[in-house]
């Protein structure tokens, strides 16, 4: 026995640990007070055998120590061995198109293994709405997300975890909420709702997925063609989201907790507004040029006589040309503000998550809580959540299960932010009152120039409560095999209060002497399901059915209260009784859906799969003898892998495909019914209340249809090291629902219709490589590429029609872009000297195509659609690389233009503006154009040509959207520190992009919330 301190020990047993050496920790003298006796484990010797199901042995199979860097990999008869293994140890079994095995030491020193087959993890059961199926038997579209794949990114709303999937379009929003908006496969749609149906544990879900913590989702399926979604019906022409919480299990209690903090700012970008120089300049320059585009006028045919531009260099000639002496003088001072850099921060963020999982007996359970702080990068953007979590299960008995499924969710997101887009267009010049009482409502007096921080000055008060449970009872019928009744219930309750008051000291306060305004709104929505499912199988036949009756009821109400003139504003909108005039608002809603469905999946041999399917809605919104639709899908599969000419060679091959018809109800509960409206009029001394007709009904409103077909294969090659799928799909939607638009005269500025039709169709690939897979180094790839077309096939008529207002064409995208059509470049001095240019059009100004060559440029015959605002295709790549206990993952999202796809009219960023250019603040990306130095991208700073267009730019960009490092403690130390699992991590989600776009963020377009990077640092354990 050796002697040595605690201290030495401790220390380098604890870097052992973390650095994962395998050796003993070498032991030298230290001094003998407070010392501790080491008694070395018993360590063994230990060989044996991998070898597949069939007998066969298994080469190149990894083969390591749990928790450790100690491993080989067995020979080419699958024999193996380990020297110097703990008598408790375990090993851990990993080989390509295996399922990965562990077992317990134990003491033993020979160790043989059966490690079984996992195709493409063909045995995962999937959620496939009302039921579950294994991926070896799906014949339709299904994508799952794994959330441990997704729990070291920096998300803060669940729908960012959705990039990445093939079909799935996820396009990032700015602010401290982040929601992204997203669709699956495309629009099917012109006007009626285009978001894809959310479901979470079974029961459709109406309400926020902001309001979901991330840590209790266990996985996400995705359906994306007809005969996945089929079971939806009405729902489902979006395709569907179907959201799986985590749930008890039969072990010991298990407490997790997960927490990170650190802090966000803006993407990397060009933009940049003038300073106080560039802006006095700009100044001089825009009378300057006014001067010259009167001379231009006079058709002079050189540049002889062309008024001079004043003498830049000296400052109170500069300073003369600024409109306001506060601005002459913060000029001649050296005084200026930076707005933009005023009203952003490095903003802070955290957000922990506590659960405790586990199970005895006959019950399980899963009860967690989080809190989440972020703040946006706009002072005063602020997004705050709590969430509570029970998920309860019992087996009564062997027969019946009853389950008790309960979340609540508080959100608040008060405080409005404060104006990026003032920020952008205010004189750098006025005087700085930032903080002060008696600040500038409006900067110099100017209504065009809104204080940027005035936001800050207003209360406001944003709080949404939620409340959703599901209660479950499951009977397993004794006497049948294979036969199960399920009865679900489910409420959903919740309440948002929007309370606001603007004070004299803001625009719409000071006007009304103080202005106040609450609008309380709730909603429950309850949802009855009857399912009975039969599952059974027959020899080499496989027999998976479900009969469906279900029925939701949403109502609820909502109010409007306003008051002005307040004398004393102390209170604000909690006292709104103290404002001399007051108007109120109110109205209440209700809707009801009923529906059948029936579905049978068939299997023989697991190589000949069918999926058929029809649903039967009835939905309360629409007209009176429409108000029942019914939606049939049908899917087939063929397994040729499992042929006896391809059995055993390696390869995993389905083919399969499917046709179906959706449906599309979302155009609000009462568009077929007509609707009142009231206005105030006097009569005689009084003020009286009228009614008039508001909206006009349509009896004849029916659903929108969208039929769709899909091809698939699914492949696994080289033993799985590359699987992967590919779908093509092809959708047609009939009966679109339109807010059309209705002539002055009828007296109703639109009405909802059937009318038109749509085309969809794309094309999906998702590739899976495992690169390397050995004891201590692995690396994993996954690539999504996705492209899609959609087009109008029909409107109002036949043949062209065309709709210019909506800028709807047939034949065309639905995000058409109609407008001028830019020439190339601005018209020259030497062209108009030399009269090459159309009449009225002068140098420094935008050059058009004169579409019928009549010589001038006008609305009805020069415009013409210029590109589109779709995207033209996207992809994803994912590397995730592991090197003992160390794992590095890094996202590469892109969304991509080209022919004319993926544009933006971007003209207020990169271009002089078009109204007030002379006292508003201009972007300082590009030089305007000038007579002295002119340039072919941008007009001149006295911007006011005949016909103006958008300026369109690509907002194509290749994004690294998350990069994480994580360490995973070893064994040894997590055995010391009395843990199950322990992981720290650092974590960046879009540090960097790269993009031509000249704007805040290519994927934000045009917004003034810009998008964010942050970094986090993290730690997950349990116990």
């Amino acid at each position: 026995m050796k002697k040595r301190s605690c201290f030495f020990v401790f220390s380098n047993v604890f870097i052992a640990s973390v650095f994962g050496f395998s050796d003993r920790v070498p032991i030298a003298p230290w001094h003998d007070s407070a010392t501790i006796t080491i008694v070395a484990p018993q360590q063994l010797s230990i060989t044996g055998v991998v070898s597949n199901r069939q007998g066969e042995p298994l080469e190149g199979v990894s083969v390591s120590v749990k928790g450790s860097d100690v491993g080989t990999a067995t020979d080419a008869a699958g024999k193996f061995m380990l020297v110097g293994v703990d008598a408790d140890a375990i090993l851990v079994f990993r080989s390509i198109g295996y399922q990965e095995s562990e077992k317990a030491v134990s003491g033993d020193t020979i160790i043989d293994v059966m490690l079984e087959d996992d195709i493409a993890g063909l045995d995962e059961v999937i959620v496939v709405g009302y039921g579950v199926a294994k991926k070896s038997d799906l014949t339709g579209a299904v994508s799952r997300i794994s959330m441990e794949d997704r729990m070291l990114q920096a998300n803060t709303n669940i729908t960012q975890a959705l990039t990445g999937v093939a079909g799935v379009n996820v396009d990032a929003r700015g602010g401290a909420n982040s929601d992204p908006s997203f669709s699956i496969r495309g629009q099917t749609s012109l006007s009626a709702n285009a978001k894809p149906l959310i479901v979470i544990d079974g029961i459709i879900f109406n309400g926020s997925l902001a309001s979901i913590n991330m840590n209790d989702v266990e996985h996400i399926d995705i359906l994306k063609d007809a005969s996945a979604a089929a079971v939806y019906g009405s729902r489902s022409a979006n395709g569907v989201i179907l959201i799986t919480t985590k749930s008890g299990k039969n072990q010991k209690p298990t407490v997790s907790f997960d927490a990170y903090a650190g802090f966000q700012d803006m993407t990397n970008n060009p933009m940049r507004v003038m300073n106080a120089e560039e802006f006095a300049l700009r100044s001089l320059d825009w009378y300057w040029q006014q001067d010259v585009y009167n001379w231009y006028r006079t058709n002079p045919t050189s540049a002889e006589g062309r008024p001079a531009r004043p003498d830049v260099n000296d400052r109170d000639i500069v300073a003369s040309y600024l409109p306001t002496y506060e601005e002459q003088q913060n000029y001649l001072q050296g005084n200026e503000i930076d707005w933009v850099d005023e009203v952003l921060q490095v903003a802070p963020m955290q957000n922990y998550s506590l659960s405790l999982q586990g199970g005895a007996d006959r019950t399980t359970y899963y009860i967690s809580g989080s809190h989440s702080n972020v703040e946006g990068i706009q002072l005063n953007d602020q997004f705050k959540r709590y969430t509570l979590r029970s998920n309860l299960e019992s087996k009564v008995n062997d027969w019946l299960t009853l389950g008790l499924n309960t979340s609540y969710a508080y959100q608040d997101n008060s405080g409005l932010p404060a104006n990026l887009t003032n920020a952008r267009v205010a004189s750098p010049l006025v005087d700085n009152k930032i903080g002060q009482p008696n600040y500038d409502i409006y900067l110099g007096g100017e209504l065009y120039q809104p204080y940027p921080l005035v936001y800050l000055q207003i209360d406001n008060k944003d709080i949404r409560n939620e409340l959703f449970a599901i209660g479950r009872a499951v009977v397993d019928v004794p006497w049948v095999e294979g036969l199960r009744y399920e009865f679900n219930y489910s409420q959903t309750y919740f309440n948002t209060e929007v309370n606001s008051f603007h004070s004299n000291r803001t625009p719409q306060g000071s006007t009304n002497r103080g202005y106040a305004i609450k609008e309380p709104k709730e909603e429950r929505n309850w949802i009855l399901n009857n399912i009975v499912t039969y599952m059974r199988d027959f020899g080499d036949h496989q027999i998976n059915s479900t009969l469906l009756f279900s029925r939701e009821n949403i109502r609820g109400s909502a109010s409007k209260l306003t008051a002005q003139g307040f004398n004393n504003e102390s209170l604000g909108f909690n006292n709104m009784g103290i404002g001399e005039i007051a108007t109120v608002g109110s109205g209440a809603y209700e809707e009801n859906s009923l529906a059948y469905m029936a579905r049978v999946n068939y299997t023989y041999k697991s190589r000949y799969l069918l999926t058929a399917t029809v649903r039967k809605d009835g939905y309360s919104g629409f007209g009176r003898g429409n108000k029942w639709a019914t939606f049939p899908s049908i899917s087939i599969g063929w397994v040729p892998s499992e042929e006896a000419f391809l059995k055993d060679k390696g390869l995993y091959l389905k083919v399969r495909t499917s046709y179906g018809v959706n449906g599309n109800q979302g155009i609000g509960r009462y568009s077929s019914l007509s609707s009142m409206g009231t206005t105030y009029y006097i009569y005689g001394s009084n003020t009286a209340i009228g009614l008039f007709p508001e909206t006009l009904g349509n009896p004849d409103l029916s659903w929108e249809e969208t039929t769709s077909f899909n091809a698939g294969i699914d492949f696994g090659i080289l033993s799985n090291r590359i699987t992967g799928s590919i779908n093509a799909y092809d959708a047609k939607t009939k009966n679109v629902l339109v807010r059309r638009q209705l002539p002055p005269a009828a007296g109703y500025p639109n009405i909802w219709a059937n009318i038109g039709g749509l085309a969809n169709k794309g094309l999906e690939l998702e590739l899976n490589t495992v690169n390397i897979d050995g004891a201590e180094f692995s690396w994993k790839s996954n690539f999504v590429f996705s492209i899609n077309r959609d087009k109008i096939s029909r409107l109002y008529g036949s043949g062209d029609d065309a709709d210019i207002g909506n800028a709807w064409f047939v034949g065309k995208p639905i995000e058409a872009l109609y407008d001028y059509q830019m020439a190339g470049g601005v018209w020259t001095e030497e062209e108009f000297f030399n009269g090459n240019v159309l009449a009225g059009w002068y140098p420094g100004q935008f050059r058009y195509v004169d579409q019928n060559q009549d010589g001038q440029i006008d609305p009805d015959n020069d415009r013409t659609i210029v590109g589109y605002e779709s995207p033209n295709y996207r992809f994803s790549l994912n590397n995730s690389l592991s090197y003992k206990n160390f794992t590095l993952s890094v996202f590469i999202n892109s969304i991509q233009g080209g022919n004319g796809y993926y544009l933006a009219n971007n003209a207020e960023i990169v271009n002089p503006l078009y109204t007030m250019t002379h006292r508003r603040n201009n972007s300082a990306i590009n030089q305007y154009w000038s007579p002295e130095a002119p340039t072919t991208n941008t007009t001149g700073i006295y911007n006011n040509p005949q016909r103006q267009s958008g300026i369109y730019q690509s907002r194509s960009f290749i994004r690294l959207q998350d990069v994480s490092l994580a360490y995973r403690f070893s064994q040894p130390l997590l055995d010391k520190l009395k843990l199950n699992d322990c992981q720290v991590y650092v974590s960046s989600k879009n540090p960097y992009v790269w993009t031509n776009w000249q704007g805040w963020d290519p994927e934000i377009g045009v917004s003034d919330t810009p998008l964010m990077r942050n970094l986090v640092f993290g730690v997950r354990l349990s116990l």
